[in-house]
């Protein structure tokens, strides 16, 4: 990469020189990318240009690659750490550590016309500037932030609304009275808008799997193991970083928030007697989130109570990374899809056979990704034009997948009636318009807990990604600016939100206060005559948080998310730097990671 906005070398050169030079440098360039337009990429300030051809090969890598900057990174190295002057290079990367992690409130890259005020709220929000050109998998963004923002309704209706009731008779004296409601909110595809918070965790975790996969399919099925190799290698390097450096941070600016200023805490606990002791408490419950990994048996010790124990799914997140990362490593040398297929298909059912939903829901996520490049593969190959189809075909397939995500989204607001009230009781209860479901499932014998309410999640979100990812028009809907921003603070939105709503604890008072209700009544007490004030005052109370979380996650992604992801590529530079110039005076011969291919012995 060659940067265009290098700083000037001595204070007293002028600025027309350096707009000449610059000018020159980047015409010089421009003209190269017409002669090599897949192989030369400029990189301006913020802005990057590219010129590749469509359908190279690697246009694909570097829509990946910017794809994974959000949750991974496993792109090649910018540093070539054979080199003898890494060490150099690593020198003058470190002089600017923190320029590097640390961002800045820079002006948009292209002009405004927005007044000065809306500029500063779309820093201030972090929200995405016009006329950003878009990947073909900003999609996927747009849907793990729609995930993050169902989470968000999904917690904050507690104290509002029994999000495990499920639509039925509340009068049959079969069954308690408190597990049904005839309350129209209730029913099937409406409930899912409000109490699908547990199908978007699932459908994270397919996301993450078709993130982390792609890439390294993409080169798998290119037969370029070194590369994949090196991929593989920064990927699992720098992973751990991403995702525990953002908790750790948070955790602890929580912990001294709480202790220093007494703000409210996301769960209630009783404060250690010395601050020596409270951060040995942190540290401890930091350290329970790391692997190994004894889920659920220890679930109890995944709930950090300094942020309200919302970071329970890091060290799953971390876990299904890595059974992604070794999953593509046993497939990897497969060349037929067929067998591809088999091996996952034998992978996620031993996952759900022992009800380990989390590595059968990223090996899926994986599955899908394989399944769109074998698709891509093959319309290139035989260059497929739509006109040239019968008309039965070009409408049958999408409207397929519109229905596939229909019943996925149908599905994701499953309600569980698992009951274990009684010694040796372990059985479904009725459940109106899911019993033809969770029933079958219960038959197999693969209700054995709770556990199974996730297997039916997982592939609820499995339906619904496969079916936005294969209907162009719901990906459109995904790739709107107000979706890419729910997609650009969705880490922040999930972290943040419990700790945010502790401190708003006074803003549902207040919201039924103003529609003329008695905010001491709860919820389940009061008459069906208040239910439309209710409603209007839970509206409020969104609307409101809404506007203080969205602060708040742009804030955690520009101040602890991105410098997550530069702290860990810069410490893998800073490790694989060391030793190589020591080797090279032994005269030692120096292992290139070119060398190594996946499946073979090193050369």
């Amino acid at each position: 990469m060659i940067d265009l906005g290098g700083e000037a070398k001595s204070s007293g050169d002028s600025s027309d020189a350096l707009l000449a030079e610059s000018a020159a440098t980047k015409s010089a360039l421009t003209a190269d990318l017409e002669v090599h337009p897949q192989e030369t990429r400029l990189r301006s300030g913020n802005i990057r240009f590219l010129d590749i051809q469509e359908g190279s090969e690697d246009q694909a890598d570097a829509e990946a690659s910017s794809l994974l900057h959000a949750d991974v990174e496993t792109g090649g190295h910018d540093v070539d750490y054979s080199s003898p002057k890494t060490n150099r290079h690593w020198a003058s990367q470190a002089r600017s550590f923190w320029r590097r992690i640390v961002p800045r409130f820079r002006e948009p890259s292209t002009p405004s016309q927005l007044p000065g005020f809306f500029k500063v709220l779309r820093l201030i929000f972090n929200y995405p500037e016009p006329g950003l050109e878009l990947r073909s998998t900003a999609w996927l963004d747009g849907l793990r932030g729609l995930a993050a923002f169902e989470v968000f309704i999904f917690h904050y209706g507690d104290g509002w609304i029994m999000r495990r009731k499920a639509y039925g008779d509340p009068t049959r004296a079969d069954m308690p009275a408190y597990w049904y409601t005839d309350k129209w909110y209730f029913l099937p595809v409406i409930r899912t808008f409000w109490a699908s918070g547990d199908a978007a965790v699932c459908l994270f975790f397919a996301i993450s799997g078709y993130v982390l996969s792609y890439r390294l399919l993409k080169l798998a099925r290119q037969q370029r193991y070194d590369q994949l190799l090196t991929s593989l290698s920064s990927a699992i390097f720098r992973r751990a970083i991403r995702l525990y450096t953002p908790v750790l941070a948070e955790t602890l600016i929580l912990m001294l928030l709480c202790r220093w200023f007494g703000l409210p805490k996301p769960i209630d606990y009783e404060p250690a007697a010395s601050l020596f002791l409270e951060f040995k408490t942190w540290f401890q419950s930091f350290v329970q989130l790391l692997l190994p990994l004894r889920y659920p048996d220890r679930f109890d010790k995944l709930m950090d109570r300094y942020d309200g124990g919302i970071s329970w799914t890091i060290p799953l997140e971390y876990y299904g990374s890595l059974y992604v990362y070794t999953a593509v490593l046993f497939i990897c040398r497969a060349p037929s899809i067929y067998v591809r297929r088999s091996l996952i298909a034998v992978m996620v059912l031993q996952s759900l056979i022992k009800d380990d939903w989390i590595a059968a829901q990223f090996v899926m996520g994986m599955a899908f990704a394989d399944y769109q490049l074998e698709r891509e593969s093959r319309a290139a190959q035989q260059q497929l034009d739509s006109d040239d189809q019968p008309r039965w075909r070009r409408w049958l397939r999408p409207v397929c997948f519109i229905c596939l995500f229909l019943f996925g989204f149908y599905l994701s607001g499953y309600s569980s009636h698992y009951r274990n009230e009684f010694e040796g009781d372990r059985r479904l209860a009725p459940l109106p318009f899911f019993e033809w479901v969770g029933r079958p499932v219960e038959w197999l014998g693969f209700y054995k807990d709770l556990q199974g309410d996730r297997d039916i999640q997982c592939f609820a979100a499995l339906f619904s990604l496969i079916g936005i990812g294969e209907t162009p028009g719901l990906r459109r809907i995904l790739e709107t600016r107000p979706i890419q921003y729910l997609g650009r603070i969705s880490f922040g939105l999930y972290l943040c939100h419990i700790f945010v709503r502790a401190w708003l604890a006074w803003l549902p008072a207040l919201c039924i206060t103003l529609v003329g209700l008695d905010p001491l009544v709860q919820y389940k007490d009061r008459p069906d005559s208040e239910n439309g004030r209710m409603f209007v005052a839970f509206l409020m109370n969104i609307v409101v948080s809404a506007f203080f979380n969205f602060l708040v996650g742009g804030m955690f992604e520009r101040w602890l998310d991105k410098p997550s992801v530069s702290a860990g590529r810069l410490f893998e530079r800073w490790c694989l730097s060391w030793g190589n110039n020591k080797a090279q005076q032994a005269g030692e011969p120096e292992l290139q990671m070119q060398e190594v291919a996946v499946g073979d012995q090193v050369r």
